[in-house]
């Protein structure tokens, strides 16, 4: 795929329906977004597994710094629409960051000095950035549309093992599971049939559909899940 432009002949043949579902798609991310801000406040947790949310800040991250590549070299509508929706994403992630900072480190590294939890926190987001450069640069995939496909079916396997290991909704609520949902439906459909035959071999079909089923049990799971009380958290934790 070093030569976008047969994508974007795709996407100029489908404006509409591209623009429609892939504005739903963002919708449902941010609606996502905005529920685990909110469920981590709430439950006085990190939000996103801390690799992902790493993992995220990276690519959302590297692609509105490349300001230049969407707006001056590749001069398409839709890469400079990604750019826009993107600086919202990253300001998401910032928070996911500072909430880990501020509500992990009894969790995540408990025999750690609060400096130590938040070198080795950050210093971990920096050595990420570092290895997605480096994805980055190995991988033919100029308009970041193959890893996107990724950073979607990373989350819901990881959510899944969250909801079991706490036994509750601890960090997790129907509201995240709904965007998410959104999200997957929307922009796998957008792709698999309007972004043009690479997005059409059984491979990445199979990522669209391993995304959907992993995001189905996680949203059954957590239906299931007793809800948290952070409140009688606290309470037995002082018995």
């Amino acid at each position: 795929m070093s030569n976008p432009q047969p994508i974007f002949d795709a996407l100029d043949a489908h404006t509409v329906p591209v623009f429609a579902l892939c504005g739903l798609a963002m919708l449902g991310n941010y609606i996502w977004f905005f529920a685990a801000l909110k469920v981590a406040k709430a439950h006085r947790t990190y939000p996103i597994p801390v690799f992902l949310t790493f993992f995220w800040f990276a690519h959302d991250s590297s692609f509105v710094a490349r300001y230049n590549t969407w707006f001056r070299t590749y001069h398409h509508w839709f890469p400079k629409l990604f750019w826009v929706l993107l600086i919202f994403t990253v300001a998401f992630e910032i928070a996911f960051i500072v909430q880990t900072l501020k509500y992990a480190k009894d969790e995540l590294a408990p025999t750690l000095s609060v400096w130590q939890y938040r070198l080795g926190l950050l210093g971990g987001c920096a050595a990420m950035i570092v290895a997605w450069t480096w994805l980055k640069q190995s991988m033919d995939d100029p308009i970041y549309l193959d890893i996107f496909a990724l950073t979607v079916l990373s989350y819901p396997g990881s959510a899944i093992i969250s909801v079991l290991r706490h036994g509750s909704r601890r960090g997790m609520s129907l509201g995240m599971c709904g965007g998410f949902l959104m999200m997957t439906v929307c922009y796998f459909t957008a792709s698999t049939f309007f972004f043009g035959p690479h997005f059409q071999t059984p491979t990445y079909i199979l990522v669209g559909l391993s995304s959907l089923v992993m995001a189905l049990v996680m949203t059954w799971l957590v239906i299931r899940a007793p809800e948290y009380d952070p409140a009688a958290a606290r309470d037995y934790a002082t018995v």
